[in-house]
């Protein structure tokens, strides 16, 4: 930003600092670009040729104004979040929000909450070799608290998520396998590089659509 000759220098220094405020905002609360790196999250992300990647990685374009302004973080999304002892971004999908229960029984995922009892996540977006083999060795069941999320990567045979609490040494006193709602960035929205690969990322519903009758009502 370069000053007018005519621009006094309160004038100059006041719109400097409107406009760095504004790219601020924009910066943190409208949108990001994140690359993602390793296979955590294969098929939905990182994959060449029917294979995982684990070198340079896809870029994404993630949707920050939908939770800071909009909505809570929904169950089946993708999403760019930092866990509350590290400080690098993961990217795994919300599998359980606050209230629900998450249980993991012999390689499956089931949820309960005060609407459904006991219900299996059908996750269609995991691969053949994943489907049926979420595997955990400390914790089964995931009581989520409230303002907290459950956060399990796609690529259930290498992903390094809340079944061992983001943490390489496991769940301990000072790691949680729940995320802090406000440590969640974003909603990642569609893969921008490289072009041959550009496309939207699904986030489907984790629970059954409730019905509705378009029966009128006996009267």
């Amino acid at each position: 930003m370069i000053k007018d000759k005519n621009q006094s220098w309160v004038g100059f220094i006041v719109e400097t600092l409107i406009l760095i405020g504004i790219v601020l905002f924009i910066r943190f609360y409208i949108f990001q670009f994140f690359r993602v790196s390793g296979p955590s999250m294969c098929p939905t992300l990182n994959v060449l040729e029917d294979e995982c990647q684990y070198g340079k990685g896809e870029f994404i374009f993630v949707n920050e104004v939908l939770y800071h302004f909009i909505r809570d973080p929904q169950r089946g999304e993708v999403v760019v979040f930092r866990p509350p002892n590290e400080n690098v971004y993961y990217i795994k999908r919300v599998i359980g929000i606050p209230g629900d229960t998450v249980e993991i029984k012999n390689g499956k995922v089931f949820l309960s909450n005060q609407d459904v009892s006991d219900f299996e996540i059908e996750e269609s977006y995991l691969s053949p070799r994943n489907q049926g083999r979420t595997q955990t060795r400390q914790k089964d069941t995931f009581p989520i608290p409230e303002d907290h999320y459950l956060l399990f990567g796609d690529n259930r045979a290498e992903s390094l998520d809340a079944r061992q609490c983001f943490s390489v040494s496991g769940c301990d006193g000072s790691h949680t396998p729940f995320v802090p709602e406000k440590f969640i960035q974003g909603r990642a929205e569609f893969v921008i590089w490289p072009f041959r690969t550009v496309r939207w990322i699904p986030h489907p519903s984790l629970l059954p659509q409730k019905e509705v009758s378009s029966s009128p009502e006996s009267t």
